[in-house]
């Protein structure tokens, strides 16, 4: 009689079919996340072709090679030799997105932390009114704002942009900071609060540091977009020195002809710096995420 087969003589088990045809199918994802990403990187990539080559390299399209003298020229005039000269306004757009991404980030992770370690009367009721502030498009109350802008007397000032962005930004910060320290074990804040430690310390000492993840998710979402915000900037600014960057793009499109190298320099500058920032904190989004799952 012949011998039975052995283990190891055996046919692929089906578990060994599933993870060929897994391996298979995770080969076939990753090849199509390459493509859309390819796809995607395109507009961008002509943008910086146009920027770095003369026009009449680029009457066939930027993709022909026939030839290619790239160029710098196109950034120099457009930050420092055009009507409005890019660089103030890029320093306008600096100072804007960081005051109107670190003062709510402050009074956001503050009252994060009270919702979600205090007694607080009313509070489910408090979270729907900040949660329901969120469905508001400022289009719909930009009027109420430009009159109390100037009774205030802050038209044409940086600082109403700054104040708007850092009050649109306190709901969904506060809920997203709520969220975050409420994952933390609240076991490390009462034996802080046996040693002696006060609210403000337990805030700074524990809880802060344990949420760097989700701040530094946060300062990027709301650092871009403030960036790259257009509606504010053209309500309540009017004086071309105090212009941010976004507004003096479409400024650089001459009245009868376009000069597209000039634009597309200004566009990849403006476009550079939060591709950059997403790119260096992109890994936060995901440790940073818990902020956005509410507790059952």
């Amino acid at each position: 009689m012949n011998a039975l087969p052995t283990a190891s003589a055996r046919p692929p088990t089906a578990k060994l079919a599933r993870s060929r045809r897994a391996r298979g199918t995770g080969v076939v994802v990753t090849l199509i996340a390459w493509i859309a990403g390819a796809l995607w990187a395109l507009p961008f990539i002509g943008l910086v072709m146009a920027s770095i080559r003369p026009s009449a390299e680029l009457i066939d399209g930027w993709w022909v090679m026939r030839e290619f003298t790239p160029t710098l020229a196109n950034y120099a005039k457009v930050l420092f030799d055009t009507s409005i000269p890019l660089i103030r306004p890029m320093v306008n757009s600096f100072v804007v997105s960081a005051l109107g991404t670190l003062t709510p980030m402050l009074l956001g992770a503050m009252a994060g932390y009270a919702f979600a370690r205090h007694r607080i009367p009313f509070k489910g009721a408090i979270i729907v009114l900040l949660l329901s502030l969120l469905a508001i498009p400022l289009q719909m109350i930009v009027v109420p704002l430009y009159r109390i802008m100037n009774a205030i007397r802050l038209l044409d000032s940086l600082w109403a942009v700054i104040i708007l962005n850092a009050a649109t930004a306190v709901p969904w910060i506060t809920f997203f900071m709520m969220n975050t320290i409420k994952s933390q074990p609240y076991e490390i804040d009462e034996s802080a609060k046996i040693d002696g430690a006060t609210d403000w310390q337990i805030f700074t000492r524990i809880s802060m540091p344990q949420s760097v993840p989700a701040l530094l998710s946060v300062f990027t979402l709301q650092f871009v977009w403030c960036w790259v915000d257009f509606f504010l900037p053209l309500v309540f600014l009017y004086t071309p020195w105090k212009f941010v960057a976004v507004q003096v793009i479409p400024l650089l499109r001459g009245q009868f002809v376009a000069n597209w190298g000039d634009l597309s320099a200004a566009s990849v500058l403006v476009t550079l710096v939060p591709f950059v920032l997403f790119m260096g904190l992109q890994k936060y989004y995901v440790l940073g995420s818990v902020g956005w799952v509410a507790e059952r």
